[in-house]
């Protein structure tokens, strides 16, 4: 029997069913976006970790629970307790008291925290022109598109909708599982 190689990734991921790897491809934008940022973050003084700057731009509102922080960036409190030591170890955080409930120990800017805050809004500012000058160039506004996608996600999971998808396409036995 002569085995059909199989088809290579950009073959699969440019053709019929490029918009089921929709993920990977958001995962390499963010990574890409991320990497390029680096650079001219370093030469705008940014010490901070680039992936970073969101919980940085929160606190600067703010004193902010780590429980505060992880539903306002969307993340775990894993992912932000792994931030708060990082941006610690900068010395861009310190802990402090909430007098009203001697449990929780909100997160808050140091001085050099908040000037860090400050050359990261003046950089958002430009990166935000950067991107709204891509989003013209393509005709497509990715952030707001990514934001109603976010919205349809929140009104119907991923998970109904596959189900919903399996039922129109003739159910389960397509994948294998008759």
């Amino acid at each position: 029997m002569v085995k059909t190689p199989p088809p290579d990734l950009d073959s699969v991921l440019h053709g019929e069913m490029a918009p089921g790897f929709m993920g990977l491809l958001l995962g390499q934008l963010v990574d890409r976006l991320v990497e390029a940022g680096n650079g001219p973050a370093d030469a705008a003084g940014i010490r901070a970790p680039v992936r970073a700057f969101s919980m940085l731009t929160l606190l600067a509102d703010g004193d902010q629970s780590v429980t505060e922080l992880a539903k306002r960036l969307g993340v775990t409190h894993a992912a932000v307790i792994k931030t708060a030591r990082a941006l610690d170890r900068l010395g861009f955080l310190g802990r402090g008291d909430d007098p009203a409930d001697a449990r929780r120990k909100p997160l808050g800017l140091t001085a050099d925290g908040r000037r860090e805050a400050a050359l990261i809004a003046t950089y958002m500012a430009r990166v935000s022109a950067v991107y709204r000058d891509v989003f013209e160039e393509i005709g497509v506004d990715l952030f707001a598109a990514a934001c109603a996608f976010e919205g349809a996600l929140q009104r119907e999971s991923f998970a109904a909708r596959f189900n919903r998808a399996g039922t129109q396409a003739g159910g389960d036995a397509e994948l294998g599982q008759a």
